[in-house]
């Protein structure tokens, strides 16, 4: 009968190990008399190699931890607010006076676009522009104002909701709470009461 050691090691460093073995299973290795002190000084965290069925070497390694609460809330945090962004600059959809179509939300698009309603709000009737695969085109101050208006509503829907997401993260206590969020859950009762209101205050205060 003969010790063995599973060569691949588990997600935490650990390998599984099988006492009085009658024969090497494939992906095993047996553990020789001179380094049965060191497995069980240091098993199952070892680091071993292995010829032909046989362990010729092992040293200590260190357990690898599960992932705590707070590791998986800053990784969740960091997965949202990219989800976030990348929502915000996929933009959205605008209806317009003569037409209908999409604008993007890049940085360099949000900047056109206030300077754009700027221009608007100090006389100009018209603004050249441009919808996400059209050519740039001549828009009136009303539609120039539409898009704009879209623009601003669209992104304080999503840094909203991600604002309120991170709450929710951040009051989780276990890693399968954290883990279970993502980009388009729906809030918990209290969350989403409190957005909706700032929602609506936010559209009051434009009216």
């Amino acid at each position: 009968m003969k010790t063995i050691i599973k060569i691949e090691s588990e997600w935490n460093n650990a390998h599984c190990s099988i006492a009085d073995a009658e024969e090497v299973l494939p992906g095993w290795a047996e553990l020789p008399e001179a380094l049965k002190s060191v497995w069980e000084e240091h098993g199952p965290f070892v680091a071993i190699v292995a010829n032909e069925g046989v362990i010729t070497n092992m040293v200590a390694t260190e357990e690898i931890l599960g992932k705590t609460v707070e590791q998986a809330q800053t990784e969740k945090l960091a997965e949202l607010s990219a989800s976030c962004n990348e929502t915000i600059v996929n933009g959205c959809d605008v209806a317009l006076s003569s037409t209908s179509g999409h604008i993007s939300l890049t940085n360099e698009d949000q900047i056109n676009l206030t300077n754009a309603a700027a221009s608007i709000e100090a006389g100009m009737t018209e603004y050249p522009y441009h919808l996400d695969g059209q050519l740039c085109a001549m828009f009136s101050a009303a539609d120039i104002l539409v898009m704009g208006k879209a623009a601003t509503k669209h992104k304080l829907y999503h840094t909203t909701y991600y604002n309120h997401l991170a709450a929710w993260v951040r009051r989780c206590e276990t890693v399968k709470d954290v883990e279970a969020i993502a980009y388009g859950s729906e809030l918990p009762e209290d969350l989403a009461a409190n957005m909706a209101a700032i929602l609506a205050a936010a559209q009051a205060g434009e009216a």
